[in-house]
């Protein structure tokens, strides 16, 4: 574009032939996956479209760049669109774009286009539009069958649920014939069609295709398709169970279908038509209940069949739950990690954000406890801020940003008050730590990507590098989430891997074109590239993409865990630390500019404490990626500026050094210190006994108590113990 007036490059001739190609294609695409066109563009307008005037004048795509001919780049399909990515793996649609393409060429040389039938479709399932594998197409002795899991689709997943398109494609019928088309699949209504087939003379394509799309109504009664219950034997009262069937159903006859033994009490709520949720709050610690489905009074809502309970394909039979609801939790939360981390220095970050994570869930309230949190240096100067805490993936993080930048090269003390309360009222011990600010000075700064917003960053599945994602859950939006109060926001990157990708190569790039201002390509490596991440916990690896000497790709090794909930620094000293080769073999890295983002999760069937568990799905939140050196002044601040307000306590040893018996109307206790308190929970988590014995033997009487079970919980100095006893 010059002055305001698009300007095609020469020689002429790729905006006529994509004036024909356009309608062609995305009308084709529109009957099967699409839902509009954005039209035929000129390249440097559709990726610089906020511009009037571009200095260069030239395409912006290499491929129509570096071509000698009038050119065109058209994408006939995009796997962001999970029914499009799905037809694609359908070689008949692959030819129904192909003929579009090749009619576009022969009217662009003003040739007649020859003469030929097509018969094409989808059969979906009448109850929720999902599309159906293996049904069998009949018409004039012909016979097609969509694609299955066996076919075709075993190539791309290990799901063999995951992937439909339910596409049928028939050429050579006769033009202007009217027939009858059959459509027959075991599990569902057979149906007969009558369709005449068009004549499509000289016409688009979509003359050439009489599309004629069918839903199928199952006939296989309900039953259940998916339970979130992983361990039937300790079960959360906290969270719900979902029940998933595999039909929509009548809500009504649901609800009086469930039945729950031992005095159980449950609630309903539906998410949707075929996905119900089961509130076990109010059931008892440590008891086991049948939750039953009657199969001769729950229906689903389309074909009223009676429920497959027992899963046998036939209607009745009941469906049987059981489950343990797991014992009352009696632990107070406890800290896991910290930014900064403990007795360590807060490299490269002038206002860090002070983070605290929990190992579960708190209950904050921003009134009560809004000075819970103390921020103190080796001078005793006292520095005011804001808390704020979110839970995330059910766990708690507290932040703590101050009001004013924080002093280089001192020593700081973080206290955080005791008595911050769990979902079970259990209440956190106070908690202190200690780190050093940065001692370095910026000697110069600059920022590539403020990251306040996700402009510029493509989807997380806009990459060809990015594999192994879920057709859904995936993307880049804008979050208010920041690392410091003076910054508006950051960028939101929804991620989900599919656990049963084929290739077992799961990574996102998360991707910017933008190679011009700041972002353009950089003669310093001599520094530190630095961007700020709010964690999941998810335990997959995140770092940043170097596009090196405008071609080779090199991300930062060791890449970052991300084995933390919110803010932490992302750092990476492009010069002197390693990096590995994503595409190329140059062993340094000179000019460069930044390519993306990099997550990668690696599977594993490893099941023990020093391999820990990497998440399918999560969120991330990035901010301020910048490019900055420092002078090479020297730490003097010592973490030992500060003395810890517990240095001089004794840890808990954790030697079971006490001992506790109950013969159902006292409980004996003996211990090698002082028992300081002893405490007794009914099944509910309720306190129902506290004592404080101040002696190593105690006799406490249970004999008040009702019958049932309980949980003592006993304190000495040095131990605590917790025992469940029955009265």
């Amino acid at each position: 574009m010059k002055n305001g007036v698009e300007v095609e490059k020469t020689p002429n001739g790729g905006k006529a032939f994509g004036d024909i190609l356009c309608p062609n294609l995305t009308d084709m695409m529109m009957n099967f996956a699409c839902t509009g066109t954005r039209g035929n563009w000129y390249d440097r307008c559709f990726y610089l479209r906020g511009e009037t005037t571009h200095a260069n004048q030239y395409p912006y795509l290499s491929v129509n760049r570096r071509s000698n001919m009038a050119s065109l780049l058209s994408e006939g399909a995009y796997h962001t669109i999970a029914a499009q990515q799905q037809l694609n793996i359908n070689k008949e649609y692959k030819r129904l774009e192909a003929l579009a393409g090749f009619q576009s060429i022969l009217k662009y040389r003003g040739l007649n286009v020859p003469s030929q039938t097509f018969l094409a479709g989808i059969i979906s399932n009448s109850e929720n539009n999902t599309p159906i594998n293996g049904v069998k197409v009949s018409v004039d002795g012909k016979t097609y069958t969509t694609d299955t899991w066996e076919s075709v689709f075993n190539i791309y997943t290990k799901n063999e649920n995951l992937i439909h398109n339910g596409f049928y494609f028939f050429e050579g019928l006769e033009a202007g014939k009217t027939y009858d088309v059959t459509f027959e699949l075991d599990g569902f209504e057979s149906k007969t069609v009558q369709i005449t087939i068009k004549d499509g003379g000289q016409g688009a394509t979509n003359d050439f295709v009489t599309v004629q799309h069918v839903e199928l109504t199952s006939t296989s009664p309900a039953k259940v398709d998916a339970i979130s219950v992983e361990d039937p034997t300790n079960v959360s009262p906290i969270y719900p169970v979902t029940i998933t069937f595999s039909r929509n159903m009548d809500k009504e006859s649901v609800e009086k279908a469930i039945s729950i033994n031992n005095g159980g009490e449950i609630t309903f709520a539906w998410v949707n038509d075929y996905t119900l949720n089961l509130d076990i709050s109010k059931l008892d610690p440590m008891w086991t209940y049948d939750i039953t489905i009657d199969g001769s009074i729950a229906k689903n809502s389309q074909t009223n069949q009676f429920f497959d309970g027992d899963g046998d394909g036939e209607e009745g039979g009941n469906y049987v739950l059981s489950i343990t609801i797991a014992e009352p939790d009696v632990t107070a939360p406890q800290v896991v990690t910290t930014y900064p981390a403990a007795d360590e220095t807060a490299e490269f970050a002038i206002m860090p954000p002070i983070r605290i994570e929990y190992d579960e869930e708190i209950i904050w309230n921003s009134d009560k406890h809004s000075d819970y949190i103390t921020v103190k240096d080796s001078d005793g100067k006292i520095y005011e801020g804001t808390a704020t805490h979110a839970v995330v993936f059910g766990k708690s993080v507290v932040h703590f940003y101050t009001n004013d930048t924080i002093p280089a090269d001192k020593c700081f003390l973080v206290s955080v008050k005791a008595g911050l309360p769990d979902i079970s009222g259990n209440e956190t011990e106070e908690f202190n730590f200690r780190f050093l600010s940065e001692y370095r000075t910026k000697t110069s700064s600059t920022v590539l990507f403020p990251l306040t917003s996700a402009d510029g960053f493509w989807a997380p599945n806009g990459s060809g590098s990015t594999s192994g994602l879920t057709d859904e859950g995936n993307s880049t939006t804008t979050s208010s989430l920041a690392p410091n109060k003076n910054t508006a926001g950051s960028a939101l990157m929804t991620y989900s891997f599919d656990e049963y990708f084929a290739n077992e190569v799961w990574q996102i790039r998360e991707y910017t074109p933008t190679q011009s201002g700041v972002n353009a390509n950089r003669n310093i490596s001599d520094g530190i590239l630095t961007f700020w991440l709010y964690g999941d916990g998810s335990n997959n690896a995140v770092s940043a993409m170097l596009r090196i000497n405008n071609s080779e790709l090199k991300y930062q090794d060791p890449q970052t865990t991300i084995d933390f909930r919110g803010w932490n620094l992302v750092k990476w000293d492009i010069k002197n630390e390693p990096f590995t080769h994503f595409t190329g073999e140059a062993t340094t890295i000179s000019t460069w500019r930044f390519d993306s983002f990099f997550l990668r999760h690696e599977w594993t069937d490893i099941d023990d404490e020093e391999t820990p568990y990497q998440a399918w799905n999560g969120a991330i939140n990035f901010n301020n990626l910048e490019f900055s050196q420092w002078n090479d002044a020297i730490q003097t601040a010592k973490i030992d500026d500060i003395k810890l307000p517990n240095v001089g306590i004794e840890p808990i040893s954790k030697d079971n050094s006490i001992k506790i018996a109950c013969n159902g109307e006292v409980l004996n206790i003996s211990a090698s210190n002082i028992i300081s308190s002893v405490t007794i929970y009914n099944a509910s988590g309720t306190l129902v006994l506290n004592e404080m014995p101040s002696s190593a033997n105690a006799i406490i009487s249970v004999a008040n108590l009702t019958n049932g079970v309980y949980i003592a919980q006993v304190t000495t100095g040095a131990d605590t113990k917790t025992i469940k006893f029955i009265k």
